[in-house]
């Protein structure tokens, strides 16, 4: 048994290992610039080894996006856990969502160059589909929460949470392109704070 589970355990250090250098080869050179060697230098291991741990390019790019969305999810939780206020946790929502960008830059460009096979790799496009999904279901339960305290005003929560999503990726994907053409943190805070104005309930009295 102890021998099993240090093989599961050096097992699951070499994927991780071949994952983040995955991250930063992909950030690097982009999704089609890239090569199994280059992971593997990367990572200080043989090109052999990248094989043994994954089946093929696209097996350890979908793990890297698997991995990138459980990353996002367990920080937002964190973030999350230990406040009361439903429209405190939007406004951290908001705020963690759009400051990806500036703490993990990299991860954008990771992202950016994995849409690009939504039309051509069904298992990618889901693989996107479910990191979506997870943002909204977030947003979700903050807006439900809300509702049901009596903070935030009646809405369709499924529509509304996805106008927020839409707003801080659109937002995002401006600056990737164009990062001089506004200031961004004042207008990620105008935003934040024009999202929490619209939906806030009638009567709250809220400090953000």
């Amino acid at each position: 048994m102890k021998v099993k589970q240090e093989r599961n355990s050096i097992y699951d250090t070499r994927r991780s290992q071949l994952t983040a250098a995955a991250y930063n080869v992909v950030s690097k050179k982009g999704y089609y610039n890239f090569t199994i060697k280059d992971i593997a230098d990367e990572a200080g291991m043989s090109a052999g080894l990248v094989h043994y741990y994954f089946k093929n390019k696209q097996d350890l790019l979908l793990n890297l996006l698997r991995q990138i969305n459980t990353n996002i999810r367990l920080a937002l939780q964190n973030d999350l856990a230990n406040i009361e206020d439903p429209v405190d946790k939007l406004s951290v929502f908001i705020l963690r969502a759009c400051n990806l960008i500036i703490e993990e830059k990299n991860y954008f460009y990771v992202l950016l160059d994995f849409w690009t096979q939504l039309n051509h790799n069904e298992r990618m496009r889901k693989a996107i589909q479910k990191l979506y999904q997870s943002y909204r279901k977030v947003c979700w339960d903050i807006l439900n929460e809300g509702i049901i305290k009596g903070k935030i005003k009646q809405i369709d929560v499924i529509y509304t949470a996805t106008m927020i999503v839409s707003m801080v990726q659109g937002l995002i994907i401006q600056y990737v392109i164009e990062p001089e053409a506004f200031d961004y943190s004042y207008y990620v805070n105008k935003i934040k704070n024009q999202i929490i104005e619209t939906i806030i309930s009638k009567g709250v009295n809220n400090g953000i």
